[in-house]
């Protein structure tokens, strides 16, 4: 029988658990619809693909995303972390970038590699300069600028 001192803080208990959590009832990070734009030498870049490193000890380790995207034409782009375009976790990450040169025809696509127009600037998530922040809810991010 649990007494009654611990009775009475049992809700407080269950609210500190349910406040201090940002998972899903499966373990999974909570993710928030989120997109962006990339620019390049100040101009939209098709095919930049993005991904997002946890900056913090929440959004790093086993089971945590890593949230990507490719841009389209006009440079945009919808984050995914388990399902296709579900967003990101709330937080502040490593941005790196790659933007892939064409394939040029009559080759293999599946062992050619293309080298990085931006010059292999933001590959790591360990040397990129780049951070950004997605707010609780997502929604749209800052426009991330490269330069190639």
């Amino acid at each position: 029988m649990v007494s009654s001192k611990f009775r009475c803080l049992l809700p407080f208990a269950f609210l500190v658990l349910a406040v201090g959590c940002d998972s899903t009832p499966d373990g999974q990070l909570k993710v928030y619809p989120t997109s962006g734009k990339v620019l390049v030498n100040d101009q939209p870049a098709e095919g930049v693909k993005i991904v997002l490193y946890g900056n913090s000890a929440d959004l790093q380790g086993t089971g945590t995303p890593a949230p990507y995207g490719v841009t389209n034409p006009q440079g945009e782009f919808v984050l995914t972390s388990y399902e296709y375009e579900d967003g990101s976790p709330a937080g502040e990450f490593k941005v790196t970038a790659i933007w892939p040169a064409p394939i040029p025809e009559g080759e293999d696509e599946e062992m050619y590699q293309p080298e990085d127009k931006l010059q292999e600037k933001y590959v790591s998530s360990e040397t990129t300069p780049l951070t950004i922040t997605v707010p609780k809810g997502g929604g749209e991010l800052e426009t991330i600028h490269l330069e190639n």
